[in-house]
């Protein structure tokens, strides 16, 4: 891997000065947590490679933002979008050179392809090495809109020599620092307070059915067979799991995770803004780092990959907000694990939680017969009031014709859930028929949420958007961040000391009139800010005008 300036060990002790002496008068060691301000909204790299894009971007954005309000410039809530395409398409124009320049040699690292024409892989560590064709070739988003399709690598049809010529973003990139351990990044971010470029690599997880019920009998499940897999220490009722490799390593609550099988799909570059070494993850590891991610939320996003996502504020990850104010902004539809259950009132009920021989696996459909007390319960006005009010769905529709009934007249409510082997789960549901009004139970086999969440969804008019604004925020475990570094390599953290020229700033348009200004107004933006008055998201302090008057009083 290429490094700019490497911080060394006899470097650490002025950091560590550098630290202490902004937190005079507390303790000399790292708080808690900590975010750093003026982060730009989630923008998505679609179905195209450009994470280190979007991962250098982010810091631009946040440094410029923050120049901006200090020196008066910009206003607290606003921002200035800068263009990924426009960057994307630099980088490819700067990195072309017969093999040997110096260009060549900077833009030829190991699997990435920006030194053949592509943006399909990049490093954001580019911006250091290629700073002095980029300085002032980074653009307003309005210039180059953001072409999500594959093959746009170099599209900027709105680049033209006189916006070039007349492009007032100009700055100088004075170091840039590559830290490779978590103690010296969070030394760095409490430093100097500013978003970085983070990379690290990307592995496949397995995850894995214990040999039970059913597939007790399976061949893979034989102690004595080469077949059998061993079970993960997490599991340990029986010999031999039954492994499903190759899947997400990250779940739908937007955390990266770890598993017993792990191997390596490639890299990944996100911006850091904070950390919190209190937060526990759902797969028990406390403490992580807070990354803007560049990821769609969701299933089945126009253009997108078609994986289940989900993100959240980086005032979740550093908990200062209440579920419910959570969904507020981030309510995550897609999620089983947010959608409303109903009707549940612990009578018993047929479950199949038979691992079976294959995946997709059996499912178990029980009749529960007309409008019983649990049906009731779901089609109520009652319960929808609820569920609207808690941000949550409540009514879904089948997606997956293999599990569930694709009918128009069919919908299907949440029951319950139970945990089942390695983070899987079993959900019921009601199945209710509107027309016949016939209700049956459908219980789905051991999946992961992001296998249901492409088995049900929620209708239409109630799936709540995410919030680009303040969503789009993962937790990256320092446990996880480890066991991937020492597995496969590949983590560094890269800090760039921007300064942007005042002729960058509109507030400043006056005296530089030779610049244009008209894109960098048109990309100039609010960012919508949150502000909540204790657990619940609507409630306010109520005015005494506005309440009941006792009885018998004036």
């Amino acid at each position: 891997m290429h490094a700019a300036v490497v911080q060394s060990a006899a470097a650490q002790p002025q950091v560590r000065e550098a630290v202490v002496s902004a937190s005079a008068g507390s303790p000399a060691r790292f708080p808690t947590k900590f975010h750093v301000k003026h982060v730009t909204p989630l923008k998505t790299q679609d179905n195209r490679g450009t994470c280190w894009d979007f991962a250098t971007i982010g810091p631009l954005e946040q440094s410029y933002r923050a120049q901006g309000v200090r020196h008066g410039w910009l206003a607290p809530d606003e921002f200035v979008a800068f263009s990924e395409q426009a960057y994307g398409a630099e980088v490819l124009r700067l990195c072309a050179g017969p093999a040997g320049s110096p260009q060549q040699v900077a833009c030829l690292i190991p699997g990435n392809e920006i030194w053949k024409n592509s943006t399909e892989g990049g490093e954001s560590a580019e911006l250091y090495y290629l700073v002095n064709g980029l300085k002032d070739a980074v653009f307003p988003a309005s210039v180059c809109p953001y072409a999500p399709e594959s093959g746009s690598d170099s599209l900027c049809a709105g680049l033209t020599p006189q916006k070039r010529a007349t492009n007032p973003l100009r700055f100088s990139l004075r170091r840039m620092d590559t830290l490779y351990e978590p103690v010296a990044v969070k030394h760095a971010l409490l430093r100097d307070r500013r978003a970085m470029s983070l990379t690290t690599a990307m592995p496949y997880v397995s995850y894995y059915y214990p040999c039970v019920g059913a597939l007790a009998g399976d061949p893979r499940c034989d102690p004595a067979s080469p077949a059998c897999t061993l079970c993960p220490a997490e599991l340990p009722q029986t010999t031999c799991c039954v492994p499903v490799r190759g899947r997400e390593n990250y779940n739908m609550n937007g955390e990266f995770l770890t598993s017993a099988g792990m191997a390596v799909e490639g890299g990944h570059v996100m911006t850091l803004v904070g950390f919190n070494d209190l937060f526990r993850t759902q797969q028990g590891h406390t403490g992580g780092f807070i990354l803007k991610n560049s990821w769609w939320d969701g299933v089945h996003p126009a253009l997108g990959p078609a994986h289940a996502r989900g993100s959240h504020s980086a005032k979740y990850w550093l908990q200062e907000v209440s579920d419910w104010e959570e969904r507020r902004m981030c309510p995550n539809s897609h999620n089983p694990e947010n959608w409303y259950q109903c009707g549940d009132f612990g009578e018993v009920i047929e479950r199949n939680a038979d691992s079976g021989t294959r995946v997709p696996l059996p499912l178990a459909r029980t009749s529960v017969g007309n409008f019983t007390e649990g049906i009731e319960s779901c089609l109520s006005a009652e319960t929808a009031l609820y569920a609207k009010t808690n941000l949550q769905p409540l009514r879904l529709r089948c997606t997956d014709a293999r599990y569930c009934l694709e009918d128009a007249d069919v919908t299907y409510f949440a029951r319950n859930a139970t945990d089942y082997g390695d983070r899987m789960q079993v959900m019921c549901f009601y199945e209710h028929n509107g027309a016949t009004r016939a209700t049956n139970e459908l219980c789905l086999p051991p999946l992961l949420a992001q296998q249901i969440a492409y088995i049900l969804s929620p209708v239409d008019d109630e799936v709540l958007p995410n919030d680009p604004d303040v969503c789009g925020h993962y937790f990256y475990p320092y446990e996880v961040l480890q066991q991937y570094a020492s597995k496969f390599g590949n983590f560094y953290v890269n800090n760039f000391d921007v300064q942007w020229h005042p002729q960058s700033y509109a507030a400043n348009a006056k005296h530089f009139p030779l610049l244009d200004y008209t894109e960098v107004v048109t990309s100039t933006r609010k960012q919508n800010a949150y502000d909540f008055v204790g657990p619940f998201p609507f409630a306010r302090v109520v005015a005494a005008e506005d309440l009941p008057k006792a009885a018998g009083a004036s």
